[in-house]
């Protein structure tokens, strides 16, 4: 399984559930700032590409747009800059109420962990997308 049928197959199974941001302000990307939420998503290899590919396409992409304590990828406008192709740990995540903890769905889950066991190598060696330098980052 490829990475972008496993992201087609998790979009399914969210609109399939009725996932959805479950904080009474709606969505206002709190879970993408780790300082407040108390999480960071990783990464893989095979996303660091993508995500570097699409920034050689984006020259000047601007980090850190929505201020240092949010995700390197938020917009001042409180959107994810690079929402098509963001990592699946952002694609997996949907606030259960206040606390930012996440909704857990067991098809999710296990089509998640069906990908990882395949792609073990690469799930080993996940980064944290704070603390790696992407492309054209200072």
């Amino acid at each position: 399984m490829t990475l972008e049928v496993l992201w087609s197959r998790l979009a399914d199974i969210a609109a399939k559930s009725g996932m959805k941001c479950g904080r009474s302000d709606k969505c206002n990307a709190e879970c993408c700032r780790p300082s407040v939420s108390g999480g960071e998503p990783g990464v893989t290899h095979p996303e660091i590409e993508l995500i570097n590919s699409f920034l050689a396409k984006h020259r000047g992409f601007r980090f850190y747009e929505a201020g240092i304590d949010s995700c390197k990828f938020l917009g001042k406008n409180g959107k994810c800059r690079i929402y098509a192709i963001r990592p699946i740990d952002c694609r997996v995540h949907f606030c259960k109420d206040e606390s930012l903890a996440s909704q857990s769905n067991r098809n999710a889950s296990n089509l998640v962990e069906d990908y990882h066991s395949r792609h073990e190598a690469e799930f080993m060696e996940t980064e944290l997308i704070d603390s790696f330098r992407f492309s054209g980052e200072g």
